[in-house]
């Protein structure tokens, strides 16, 4: 992947539905947003909440759509960490299915790495499951150091990432 190509801008209300086309036409929503009641796929219900779960997270500026040729493929966040030193930012991201195993998270998290340098943070941390192998992979490869959470949660076996930025 030509890096130059992968591009994070602020979540706006115009990318953000861009977003949700992204989410529908290539991601599960399980993949993307908290769980929501009811049947498996992109219900009208799904819709609604990913819209008001990503404008939530768009009114910080610290969210972004992830570009790749200048189409919305995923979304990014970068913010405070709530459970970390002063010095954490803590990001999540979530890229479409047919633009993963092509680099784009390497290009994402390195442009992530910058814009936490120029916020001041000497980290970043991440939370991810033991069975997403793609975000373990992608953190372990960039230099993360990975430990099993010592505190249970209701979604199953969670790893903590934290990767340094010097």
């Amino acid at each position: 992947m030509d890096n130059a190509r992968v591009q994070l801008r602020r979540l706006d209300e115009d990318l953000l539905t861009a977003l949700l086309d992204a989410a529908v036409a290539d991601a599960d929503p399980t993949e993307v947003m908290p769980p929501v009641p009811g049947p498996p796929g992109w219900t009208a219900d799904r819709r609604a909440a990913f819209l008001a779960f990503h404008h939530e997270w768009a009114a910080t500026p610290t969210t972004y759509a992830i570009l790749v040729a200048g189409h919305v493929v995923g979304a990014a966040r970068l913010q405070p960490a709530p459970e970390a030193p002063d010095d954490a930012l803590e990001t999540g991201l979530w890229i479409g299915r047919s633009h993963r195993g092509r680099g784009v998270g390497h290009a994402v998290l390195a442009l992530l790495r910058t814009e936490a340098k120029s916020q001041g943070a000497t980290r970043i941390v991440a939370t991810t499951t033991e069975a997403n192998t793609a975000a373990r992979r992608l953190l372990t490869t960039a230099g993360a150091d990975l430990r099993p959470r010592t505190t249970p949660t209701p979604n199953g076996d969670t790893i903590e990432a934290t990767l340094p930025l010097d």
